[in-house]
């Protein structure tokens, strides 16, 4: 028997256990794509969430030294229930079940975990505490990723659309970019969010959300008929192209530095 492995390997679960131990004498940090199964409005799938952090993770892992882990599919999402296909769980359950599976890994080598939130806003706050139990409790250098974070800059630049917060222009361009087979931009509708909004609540992915709000499916059901709130419409791959490179990039850069410290 040959014990002769594929060096470029790097998703977790494509891999033997003899090739993972093997893995983690080149490197011992692990991507964890985190995000949630539910509906993305008219025009996109239930795993948008999963889909972008996954895709983005397998695009990182090909530049700098990671393994990728297969996908936390359920997330924090009680305030999409108002339309089917939707999973939800509880805080609890969540911080719990992600803190759990990180902590595993590092049983066998892992040092260092990227969460990849591609539920970005809907579970910050949750992911944050998850990273600092894993440092606390377990050892583990954990960081939070929240791809909106990361693309920024480059969606304030290349925006059209005056709102993007679900399912909308940001979402919708990164889809088109990375599976555009999923997307159906002729079923893609406006959804206008109300006029005005509290101070500090901006309904807008890169506007001001800094209390900490939540939404309830009741007040979902109230914002938007068709699931997403935004513009969809105003999308492009070309677009989508340039925040996933913009997220790529940003965490290669720490993915790099962290491997250096070695």
């Amino acid at each position: 028997m040959s014990d002769d492995f594929d060096t470029d390997a790097y998703r977790v679960a494509e891999m033997t256990w003899q090739e993972v131990e093997a893995a983690v004498e080149r490197t011992a940090t692990l991507l964890l794509p985190v995000g949630s199964t539910e509906q993305h409005g008219h025009h996109m799938p239930l795993g948008v969430d999963v889909f972008m952090p996954e895709a983005i993770g397998e695009l990182v892992a090909e530049r700098s030294p990671a393994l990728l882990a297969p996908p936390i599919w359920y997330g924090v999402s009680p305030h999409h229930t108002f339309k089917p296909g939707t999973f939800t769980v509880s805080t609890e359950t969540f911080q719990r079940y992600v803190t759990d599976v990180c902590a595993s890994a590092s049983e066998w080598g892992i040092e260092r975990v990227l969460l990849l939130n591609g539920h970005y806003l809907g579970q910050d706050p949750e992911l944050e505490v998850v990273v600092r139990t894993l440092r606390t409790d377990h050892g583990v250098e954990a960081f939070h990723v929240p791809l909106v974070n990361l693309f920024a800059e480059v969606a304030e630049e290349i925006r059209t659309g005056e709102v993007s917060f679900h399912a909308s222009e940001f979402e919708t361009s990164i889809l088109l970019s990375l599976l555009p087979e999923l997307v159906h931009m002729d079923r893609a509708k406006s959804v206008e969010p109300p006029d005005d909004s509290l101070p500090l609540t901006d309904y807008d992915a890169l506007g001001d959300n800094e209390v900490g709000w939540s939404l309830t499916a009741e007040d979902m059901a109230e914002l938007t008929h068709a699931g997403n709130i935004g513009d969809p419409t105003v999308a492009t791959a070309e677009k989508g192209e340039k925040l996933v490179e913009a997220a790529v990039s940003n965490i290669c850069r720490l993915v790099d530095e962290l491997e250096s410290e070695e």
